[in-house]
């Protein structure tokens, strides 16, 4: 059986922002741009790795938060309502695909940027 499609409400949305931050950091890399919207992301980014495997990296990395909060809302849900019923918790967050190019020069990248944060 497949999932509902995924909708993200604000606080899954700031995890998802703070979660690219993060990682972008972790990894040496310059977060240009990131704008999560309620059912889809755009990151603009430098890094020194496939835009794929940024991508996956960015959706596993997401995933895991996402499940993490999901868990602590499911355990707090429980003890305020005492309810017995389990509530299970999204496997699939994204898409199976997803757009991951190279931005070739700076007024492309000044463009991806002002798109991510002005155009949505």
């Amino acid at each position: 059986m497949t999932e509902d499609a995924c909708i993200l409400d604000e606080e899954q949305r700031r995890l998802v922002e703070r979660t690219i931050a993060d990682h972008c950091r972790i990894r040496g890399w310059e977060l240009h741009a990131v704008n999560c919207r309620t059912n889809h992301l755009h990151v603009v980014t430098t890094a020194n790795r496939d835009p794929d495997e940024v991508r996956e990296q960015f959706k596993a990395w997401c995933t895991r938060k996402l499940k993490e909060l999901e868990e602590v809302r499911r355990k707090n849900a429980r003890l305020l309502a005492r309810r017995a019923g389990e509530v299970t918790i999204r496997e699939n967050w994204w898409a199976e695909r997803g757009s991951a190019r190279y931005i070739g020069d700076e007024d492309s990248l000044e463009a991806a940027i002002r798109y991510v944060l002005e155009g949505q």
